[in-house]
């Protein structure tokens, strides 16, 4: 009978050992949007995903309008930054969407610029969405168009996000003959100190061994 090794420590998970938290980006995630994203994150983190929310919400909206022009270039910067560094892009795709420069310059970044999948959010009886929008599976852009209910949208993000996320960003181009195509070294390493990668489970650290004490210890009189 083999006698089993006793004297080898456990392995414990460390940060970075496995998957790491999706990252997603939800253009306009203000007001009547919130209780709908609010409960897709709560459904993927159900289902084991594990969320990072890079959106700028109420609390962190950016100054301009929401739709209107597009922010300053420094605004800009930072934004292409979150969606570079996302998983899964997430916005509005009805008619509208052509209507405002600040949303259509994040969905080409997002899509053209970076290649990030993207989930177009419409109405259950929306009957036309943005050509942009339509155009998509046209170039061969890795995208869905679903309806705004949170079943829907986490099943259309399961669908685009078909490997669990890896953790490296790619930061610079090594190749001198080939230029780095991502968004600028100063916004993309405020971004990335700002929100780092997560891991999918938290840390989790061995138990502390606690010594037991003999009987003559409880009483003071020995250990």
């Amino acid at each position: 009978m083999t006698t089993p090794n006793t004297t080898t420590p456990l392995q414990y998970w460390q940060p970075g050992a496995e998957e790491r938290q999706l990252r997603v980006f939800i253009s306009h995630r203000y007001d009547k949007d919130e209780t709908l994203y609010d409960s897709v994150i709560e459904a993927l983190n159900r289902q084991g995903f594990s969320v990072q929310d890079l959106s700028l919400t109420k609390d962190k909206q950016k100054k301009g309008p929401r739709g209107g022009k597009l922010p300053t270039l420094a605004i800009q910067a930072e934004i292409a930054a979150r969606i570079y560094s996302s998983d899964v892009f997430i916005a509005p795709s009805g008619v509208a969407v052509s209507w405002s420069p600040w949303l259509t310059w994040e969905i080409q970044t997002a899509t053209v610029n970076y290649g990030v999948p993207a989930i177009f959010v419409g109405k259950p009886d929306q009957k036309y969405n943005a050509q942009l929008v339509s155009d998509m599976g046209k170039v061969g852009l890795a995208s869905r168009i679903c309806d705004r209910n949170a079943r829907e949208i986490v099943s259309s993000i399961s669908e685009l996000v078909t490997t669990r996320p890896k953790w490296a960003v790619r930061t610079s181009e090594t190749d001198p003959n080939l230029r780095f195509r991502g968004p600028t070294r100063i916004a993309l390493d405020a971004v990335m100190t700002q929100t780092p990668y997560h891991p999918r489970l938290a840390d989790y650290a061995p138990p502390v061994a606690v010594k037991k004490r003999r009987i003559f210890g409880m009483f003071g009189l020995g250990r």
